[in-house]
């Protein structure tokens, strides 16, 4: 037993080493005594043919093989659980490592942007954003650089594909994009560089390149309130933290702004700057063609679609509460022979069966942007939660494509301001009571042709000049002055 352990030690590997690592690991932690079970199950199996062994001898190397699969797994299971806890930890500590920076007065002043990873797989609305928003910024006359604290691991066709993203364009080409994940490697910064952090992890990072480069403070574009995408634990507790760092705040929408307002967190804490210290755009929705009575009229067979997100980083999507309220919808007779579809899992496409009307949901492929849009207007109703102070941009997307769009309030996103932003938004409590009321609703509003076409003229901006336009630049200028 103890070199049984001190084997899965070996496989487990070094605890500080990185996340991926770790992974490789953790798979190899499992595929060993997978592979050493099956290769004593062919053993057993030639050494029996081999012997001309009966019926008795199997029966009796039965008993021995289970026994050794226990043992086995009573082993794995405790490395797992060890090697578990040392990721958890691991992991923490790798998102918030400080970068090393050397300040250089001969290195052109930038705007550093610290952003965590470029991930074409989870490409969403915040990472357009953050794209657009260099763009913009180099079209201000800024010299702009990302520096992301995970590694660049990318395809060759990376910037072409990034590209295709509304808004970005050919602006990828020239822009700048360094790995800051070996912190043992300095990145070279003018003093004079103005720091935007992404993400609460980059926050904490960014706090330390302001102080390395002498200055007092950063800039904080936030996209969401993020301790709400964790469970109640550290991770929440440290990017809680973040907004208790010296910064000045760029906000994805008013409603994230009025809530930090109303909560008095970050900017808005008695020692913060308020009002002077921030900026407020709306993240640009994806663009939709225009939605005509006729379109709606001549479908074959009516359609729902849910944003589905089961991941574990997608808690806030409140996926468990959209199926539950869907399935007793269908239960109670409503969307009769209606296709259900789900759509924004990242990790693959198949069926889910839904437990108590036992109506069947696609699960739909990740498409490209313009492939998005052109789905979304196949469909009558939507359904699309967000259980944060963030509006959420796919049930505005949902609307602006004609879809009767079911989505849930959250504190100060009441339902009179969701409901002003397109009249094809009905906005319920995040109950499972409430949204299947929701959707039953919506089922019937959907036959109104005319109204869903009134309602897909959404008050919102679809193109990224837009939301980023001249007089928020100028704002976002003062901030990084």
């Amino acid at each position: 037993m103890t070199h049984a352990r001190q084997l899965i030690r070996r496989i487990a590997g070094n605890p500080e080493e990185g996340t991926a690592g770790r992974k490789a690991r953790l798979a190899g932690l499992i595929g060993v005594p997978v592979a050493g079970a099956f290769l004593l199950g062919v053993i057993i199996g030639v050494i029996g043919q081999s012997i001309s062994a009966g019926a008795t001898f199997i029966l009796l190397a039965i008993p021995v093989a289970i026994a050794g699969g226990l043992l086995t797994g009573r082993v794995v299971l405790d490395g797992a659980m060890q090697l578990r806890g040392s990721q958890k930890a691991g992991w923490l500590a790798e998102k918030l490592e400080p970068i090393s920076v050397v300040a250089d007065p001969d290195q052109p002043a930038r705007v550093e942007i610290i952003h965590p990873a470029v991930d074409l797989k989870h490409f969403f609305g915040g990472f357009i954003a953050v794209f657009n928003l260099a763009r913009r910024l180099g079209e201000d006359g800024h010299r702009v650089r990302i520096v992301t604290m995970e590694p660049l691991e990318l395809p060759a066709d990376w910037r072409k594909r990034v590209a295709a993203y509304e808004g970005i364009g050919n602006s990828v080409e020239d822009l700048e994009v360094i790995d800051g994940s070996d912190r043992n490697v300095p990145v070279r910064m003018n003093p004079e560089d103005r720091l935007i952090a992404t993400h609460w992890t980059a926050a904490h990072v960014a706090s330390g390149v302001a102080t390395s480069l002498g200055r007092d403070s950063f800039t904080y574009l936030i996209q969401e309130y993020e301790p709400l995408i964790f469970p109640m634990g550290s991770a929440a507790a440290l990017a809680d933290q973040s907004y208790e760092l010296e910064h000045t705040a760029i906000f994805s929408t008013d409603f994230l702004r009025d809530y930090f307002r109303d909560q008095e967190l970050g900017v808005y804490r008695p020692e913060g700057p308020g009002e002077e210290g921030t900026a407020v755009f709306s993240n640009a929705i994806t663009p939709a063609a225009e939605v005509t009575v006729g379109e709606l009229r001549g479908r074959d067979r009516r359609r729902l679609l849910f944003y589905a997100r089961p991941e574990a980083h997608a808690e806030r999507n409140l996926f468990e509460l959209g199926v539950m309220a869907l399935d007793r919808a269908v239960a109670a007779g409503h969307f009769k022979g209606w296709d259900i579809a789900g759509i924004g899992n990242v990790d693959g496409t198949g069926e889910l069966v839904l437990p108590r009307s036992k109506a069947r949901m696609r699960m739909l492929p990740r498409v490209a942007q313009k492939e998005y849009a052109d789905t979304l207007r196949l469909f009558d109703v939507g359904l699309a939660l967000m259980y944060t102070p963030h509006p959420s941009l796919v049930p505005i997307e949902m609307a602006a494509a004609g879809l009767v769009t079911v989505t849930n309030t959250y504190a100060n996103k009441d339902r009179d301001s969701l409901e002003a932003i397109s009249t094809n938004l009905i906005a319920a409590e995040p109950r499972i009571d409430q949204i299947a009321e929701a959707l039953i609703s919506a089922e019937a509003m959907s036959r109104d042709f005319e109204a869903r076409v009134k309602g897909s003229k959404v008050d919102w901006p679809d193109r990224w000049d837009e939301a980023l336009d001249d007089d928020t630049m100028e704002q976002i200028g003062h901030l990084l002055d």
